[in-house]
């Protein structure tokens, strides 16, 4: 698992560890896998590289460099214009750059290579690794824990270990006389300037965002006898295909994920697309006996994390490993949605509310939504979530346990400190078109793409070794869609958006109407595709995690137990019968998740347990 590890002290990185690994190649301070990584030494500096830079012709043409290998390339780039040269690269990479008194890190700017996990004196991709250094000792985060139990994540820089931080999307860190120092290299000050605004009529937008796509792809699969894609029922991986089939002819391959027994399976949509453009296509359906894998998972990600779509992730990458066939490349159509903005409706009617002075009785009803009665299946609970999402527009979605919630949750001797996500968010907000702004930089961006939805994906096709990447982040893309009006990513006026007649990724679905499937462009879209309830269906199954759960070491030290008791009573009567809304059903779920993850990490990381299936603790 191990790729890159390293210390910041003046010692042998040798000598720090219990047990060596394996394979590995030790220098001084640093020691990396020869197999996952990419060398290059110059003027004193090493630079260990793990990734691919797409624009690798560009570069070298901008630089006037001859060279043949991307490790060159980035490091005469660093030599001759530093580290802000970083924002020039297309890719999804991670790289050390070592000399004998300065070491820097740096990751991608969406965050789909490596993680980078740190302390005071080591550094290493995994955060497991922190258990084989001989002078750390594991002690649980519980502000960190506290935040994942709400929001299902621990977002950067925190980590569920003490001491430990893990460094940022488009971050960098500079270790230098005994000190760290980090570095942003796309701030919102960059993001919101938009300094050579673009002043395009729709049509010319369109047919720009057009060109920038399939260039993305052809950089992406430049060179490759075999191509993988992601499919879904969506214009987003939809978009993919159809650009690669403008210009390639070789082994194309998609895989699609489905949940069995599901009325609202996208599986029929992504055949018919799969048919539309000549691919050899696999399907899989979930029945809930892949939350198995649920400790494998937990293992490589490091830190406690529970998505909807993480077993989706999971479950796609094990189709393509069980097809026989191993693309060279992989597109993935995740993080589009975010570049363009989300929540477009809430966003409109949080800035109505308040700019009427009424949100405050959105805020009443907030304080009185702690009631018990309102967890239950009703149309209050409805209200509640509707509410909740709209007054918080401007946090990260929360399908895990309220503020409120956690309050009886967690034993009486914790607190609940604000997440550290939101010091960086403007407090002033003048217009909708400014509030739309911060949401797609601070949240749409930051946390829902970089920090959740590209990095389950890309850590997930690690696992099984294979190149998944992202056409949609690719760095012209990003600086084009930071300089358009809100007008050509979501389309319509302030009411427009507030009562659903706006459009949302107007920009992306205008290049695709006529280019995919009248099936795909015509259809509404559908929610709830991750369908939770489906890991906890089977009620002895149900009833042996339920146990694990109640008498494992992190809810004894955590939770009331009178509060599980009574969730995990509430779900078994709820399990199975008619749901009045789905999203109470899917939220409990997500609540469920979580406590199972929180469990088995504890028992991984604090009792240092190897676990890696989920039968092995039932």
């Amino acid at each position: 698992m191990t790729c890159v590890i390293g210390t910041f002290k003046n010692k042998n990185i040798k000598e720090e560890l219990i047990s060596k690994k394996n394979n590995f190649d030790y220098s001084k301070n640093i020691a990396f896998n020869k197999k996952n990584v990419k060398i290059a030494e110059k003027e004193n500096w090493k630079l260990v590289f793990l990734g691919e830079i797409y624009n690798f012709f560009g570069l070298k043409k901008k630089l006037k460099y001859n060279t043949d290998k991307i490790e060159d390339l980035v490091l005469e780039f660093f030599l001759k214009k530093g580290i802000e040269s970083v924002k020039l690269f297309d890719g999804d990479f991670t790289f050390f750059l070592v000399s004998d008194k300065k070491i820097i890190i740096c990751r991608d700017r969406h965050g789909s290579s490596y993680q980078v996990f740190y302390n005071k004196d080591y550094f290493s991709c995994f955060l497991k690794d922190f258990l084989n250094f001989k002078n750390f000792s594991a002690e649980a985060n519980l502000d960190a824990i506290f935040n994942f139990m709400s929001i299902g994540n621990i977002p950067s820089p925190e980590t569920s270990l003490k001491g430990v931080e893990k460094l940022s999307p488009g971050n960098y860190l500079i270790a230098e006389n005994n000190t760290l120092r980090i570095g942003n290299l796309f701030t919102y000050n960059d993001f919101k300037l938009r300094k050579k605004s673009l002043n395009l009529s729709e049509k010319d937008a369109i047919k720009e965002y057009k060109n920038l796509h399939l260039d993305s792809i052809q950089k992406r699969v430049r060179g490759k006898k075999s191509v993988g894609l992601l499919l879904s029922g969506g214009y987003d991986s939809g978009g993919n295909i159809s650009a690669l089939r403008d210009f390639y002819i070789g082994k194309t391959y998609t895989f699609s994920v489905g949940f069995k027994n599901n009325k609202k399976t996208e599986l029929p949509l992504a055949k018919i697309m799969a048919d539309e453009y000549n691919t050899k296509h696999f399907e899989y359906e979930i029945d809930g006996s892949e939350i198995d894998n649920l400790p494998e998972i937990i293992n490589y990600i490091g830190d406690p994390f529970q998505e909807s779509g993480m077993m989706v992730n999971y479950s796609a990458m094990k189709t393509i490993k069980n097809s026989g066939f191993a693309p060279e490349i992989i597109l993935g159509g995740d993080g589009n949605d975010q570049h363009h903005g989300t929540a477009g409706r809430e966003l409109a009617w949080n800035f109505t509310l308040k700019k009427r002075g009424i949100n405050i009785f959105q805020k009443i009803f907030s304080k009185m939504s702690n009631m018990n009665f309102i967890e239950n299946d009703n149309i209050f609970f409805r209200l509640k979530f509707h509410n909740e999402k709209i007054l918080n527009i401007l946090k990260c979605d929360n399908f895990g346990f309220s503020k409120n919630s956690l309050r009886k949750l967690i034993r009486k001797n914790f607190s609940i400190k604000e997440h550290r996500y939101l010091k960086n968010i403007p407090n002033k907000i003048n217009n909708f078109d400014e509030l739309y702004r911060v949401h797609n930089f601070f949240i749409d961006i930051q946390q829902s793409a970089n920090e959740v939805i590209l990095f389950k994906a890309s850590q997930i096709s690690k696992m099984f070794d294979y190149n998944l990447t992202f056409p949609y982040m690719s760095t012209k893309i990003y600086n084009f869609l930071k300089k358009l009006p809100r007008e050509l990513k979501w389309k319509g006026s302030l009411q427009d958006i507030r009562s659903g007649k706006g459009i949302n990724k107007f920009l992306h679905k205008s290049y695709l109407k006529y280019k995919l499937p009248s099936e795909i462009t015509e259809r509404k879209k559908q929610g709830g595709f991750a369908i939770l309830p489906v890991f906890f269906k089977d009620k002895e199954k149900r009833e042996k995690m339920k146990n694990f759960i109640l008498n494992s070491d992190a809810s004894k030290k955590l939770f009331e137990k009178d509060f599980l008791k009574d969730f995990f009573q509430k779900y078994d009567k709820n399990s199975g019968s008619l749901t009045y809304w789905f999203w109470h059903e899917q939220t409990k779920a997500y609540q469920f998740f979580n406590f199972l993850v929180i469990s088995i990490w504890w028992e991984i990381f604090i009792n240092k347990k190897e676990i890696h299936n989920l039968n092995e603790v039932l």
